[in-house]
C-alpha cells in the first residue's frame, strides 16, 4: 500500500468514527454538571439542617409532650432516625458533588452515577420513613390503647402517611424513568 491508499483509507475511518460518535456539546454539560453538584451541595444541606429540626422536635415532644414514661421512650428511641438520615444523606451528597469532572467521559459518568445515586436515595428514603411511620403507628396505638391522648399522635401518623405516599411515588418514577435515562448516556459515549 502506498501513502495516498492510507491516507484515503485513514480518512475513511475518521469519517465512519465521527458519524458513529455523537455530538456531544460540551459547554452545556459543563454547565449542568456545575448546575447538578450546586443543587447536590444545597440539598446535602437541607437534609442535614431537616434532619437536626425534626431530632429537635422528637427531643422537645419527649420533654414536654409525652405524658408517661414509655412514650418519652418510645419518642427518644424515634429521635435519631431523622438526623441519622440527614447525615447519610449529607454524605452522599458530599461524595457527588466532590467528583472530578474534567472531560465529556467523566462528565457522563457523574451524570450516570448521580442518577444512580438518586434512586438509591430515594429507595433509602421510603425505607427510613417506613421506619419512621411504624414507629409512629406503634406510639398511636399505645395512646390509643393506655389513653385518650391519641389525637397528636394520630395527626403526626397521618402527615407521616401522606410524606411516605410521595416517597413511594418518587421512588417508582425515578425507578421507572432510570433505565431510559441511562440508555440515553450510553448514546452519548
Amino acid at each position: 500500500m502506498n501513502n495516498t491508499d492510507l491516507d484515503s483509507q485513514l480518512a475513511q475511518w475518521q469519517t465512519a468514527y465521527k458519524a458513529a460518535t455523537p455530538n456531544v456539546n460540551a459547554r452545556l454539560l459543563t454547565q449542568q454538571t456545575k448546575k447538578a453538584q450546586f443543587k447536590l451541595k444545597c440539598k446535602g444541606l437541607v437534609d442535614l439542617i431537616l434532619g437536626l429540626v425534626v431530632t429537635c422536635f422528637c427531643i422537645y415532644a419527649a420533654v414536654f409532650e409525652a405524658t408517661s414514661l414509655l412514650q418519652q421512650l418510645l419518642i427518644s428511641v424515634l429521635s435519631p432516625l431523622p438526623v441519622g438520615f440527614g447525615l447519610w444523606g449529607y454524605r452522599v451528597r458530599q461524595k457527588q458533588w466532590q467528583a472530578e469532572v474534567l472531560d465529556v467521559q467523566s462528565m457522563l459518568t457523574f451524570k450516570e452515577t448521580q442518577l444512580k445515586q438518586q434512586l438509591h436515595y430515594w429507595k433509602i428514603s421510603l425505607i427510613w420513613g417506613s421506619a419512621l411511620w411504624l414507629g409512629l403507628l406503634g406510639i398511636a396505638i399505645y395512646n390509643l390503647v393506655v389513653s385518650s391522648e391519641y389525637m397528636l399522635w394520630a395527626t403526626q401518623l397521618g402527615l407521616n402517611s401522606f410524606i411516605l405516599l410521595l416517597v413511594c411515588l418518587r421512588y417508582k418514577k425515578l425507578k421507572q424513568r432510570l433505565p431510559i435515562q441511562l440508555m440515553d448516556i450510553q448514546l452519548l459515549r
